[in-house]
């Protein structure tokens, strides 16, 4: 009920209830896999009536939090808060500041997410992904999509900007991928050997600016592609209006890699137009006039969609 409660709280603070009455759309920009958690939970609310997920899906590996005791124990360690009873520690979390509390530094596993939504069965009454294929979610207008590199995150930390990325740096990105998703299943190094030939590209297999862009990829499709794709695919099996889109643009900046692709939250802007109005602090872009007409298209399609469907 926490689960419960905490939401609706964080949707009336925000001002958010009468948005998604009124429209019916929940957009969450940044790190989607919330809102595929939320339309497969929140049926009872009657909240949604259409969703658009913006670069993630409940199927991703850091949609759900599968270890909540072990995250909130470490939190709780920082400020202070460690009791060995629960109730007390949540009571002691509850009396301390949000600041205080978003300020430590809580780091998940890799391709993992420290604080998100949790299968407590009541909100999430099962793992999403079984949601999913036994239909155990709202019938409603959908739209979603990801980004062309959304993977650069996951590589920006292992390659040189101006050489690309070595064969040894290349394979120890895919084993350390495999050993932290899967673990160390019985035929891991056919798993990874397999990842290997298929991300690479055989006819320019010595380039180090080819291996980077192949890894890039690998990160896009596993984490941000096929979630989307198979939850878009589940939602137009069971009969819900189901569309798809993929980003390629981004604009140009000084405060991303030239080589890059359009990375993870690049379509943010171009959503709330502010290719319009030009720079901000946030999204200190060169804008042209492309930029604009862009985000004039992209603005009306997502309005179209919220209004109509």
């Amino acid at each position: 009920m926490l689960q419960d409660a905490g939401v609706c709280g964080v949707l009336e603070d925000a001002g958010v209830c009468g948005v998604l009455e009124d429209a019916g759309v929940c957009g969450v920009l940044e790190d989607a896999g919330v809102c595929g958690v939320l339309e497969d939970a929140a049926g009872h609310w009657g909240l949604f009536h259409r969703a658009i997920i913006q670069s993630g899906s409940a199927l991703s590996s850091w949609a759900v939090n599968y270890q909540p005791v072990k995250y909130t124990r470490l939190l709780s360690e920082k400020v202070g808060c460690n009791v060995l009873d629960t109730l007390d520690m949540v009571d002691c979390l509850r009396k301390k500041s949000a600041r205080e509390l978003v300020q430590q530094d809580i780091q998940p596993a890799r391709y993992h997410v420290a604080f998100g939504p949790v299968i407590d069965g009541d909100v999430i009454p099962d793992d999403p992904e079984i949601l999913m294929e036994q239909g155990e979610f709202l019938n409603y207008d959908i739209m979603l999509g990801v980004n062309q590199g959304e993977g650069l995150r996951f590589v920006d930390n292992v390659v040189d900007s101006e050489d690309g990325i070595s064969g040894n740096d290349f394979d120890f990105s895919v084993s350390d991928f495999v050993d932290s998703l899967y673990g160390y299943p019985e035929g891991k190094d056919t798993l990874r050997e397999t990842i290997k030939f298929m991300y690479t590209d055989w006819a320019d297999r010595d380039n180090p600016e080819t291996r980077r862009k192949t890894l890039v990829a690998l990160f896009t499709d596993h984490q941000w592609v096929e979630p989307s794709v198979v939850t878009a695919d589940l939602h137009a099996r069971y009969g819900s209006p189901t569309y798809f889109y993929a980003f390629y643009h981004h604009c140009q900046s000084l405060m991303k890699p030239a080589w890059s692709d359009a990375a993870h939250g690049d379509e943010v802007p171009y959503v709330f137009g502010i290719p319009m109005i030009g720079p901000t602090d946030l999204f200190p872009c060169n804008f042209s006039k492309n930029d604009i007409m862009l985000s004039a298209v992209v603005m009306t399609y997502w309005t179209n969609f919220a209004k109509t469907g």
